[in-house]
């Protein structure tokens, strides 16, 4: 009979969902000892901590051309990254229908923007809906849902 030297790693079951799994793998990196984790008391949002936009032109293609587009300033970090989620969702719509139309070489390069686009999104969402979990988001929108 052989002795295990190494004990059995804690028990993950597939079927978790990927939220308990973030906040399980959380857990271990953020508290490497064996003591008590200590939570802070409302912790502040991290929307809440970022800065208003300031005023920002959209550059023309000649910068002697007065701008007809601005970032307006005094906007809140969570509407701008909610505007920039439907942004990000329309050229992902748009590079569907135009990468039908490519050649398969330009197809290629393509469909890397695109996945770029796709993961810029993802990001975006996730911030939006890890500092706002009581407003609920639609998956498809990035809005909350009334």
């Amino acid at each position: 009979m052989t002795k295990k030297i190494t004990p059995d790693p804690p028990i993950v079951s597939k079927t978790l969902s990927t939220a308990d799994r973030s906040i399980y793998l959380r857990k271990l990196s953020d508290n490497p000892s064996n003591g008590p984790e200590s939570v802070p008391i409302n912790p502040p949002r991290l929307l809440d901590t970022l800065a208003f936009t300031c005023a920002k032109p959209v550059i023309p293609e000649a910068p002697y051309k007065p701008t007809l587009f601005a970032i307006q300033p005094g906007i809140n970090a969570q509407d701008a990254l909610s505007y920039v989620s439907n942004l990000l969702e329309t050229a992902e719509l748009n590079g569907d229908e135009i990468s039908l139309h490519t050649n398969p070489v330009e197809r290629a390069l393509f469909w890397g923007m695109l996945h770029s686009v796709e993961v810029a999104r993802a990001v975006v969402d996730a911030l939006l809906e890890g500092a706002a979990p009581s407003n609920q988001l639609s998956s498809r929108s990035g809005q909350p849902v009334d």
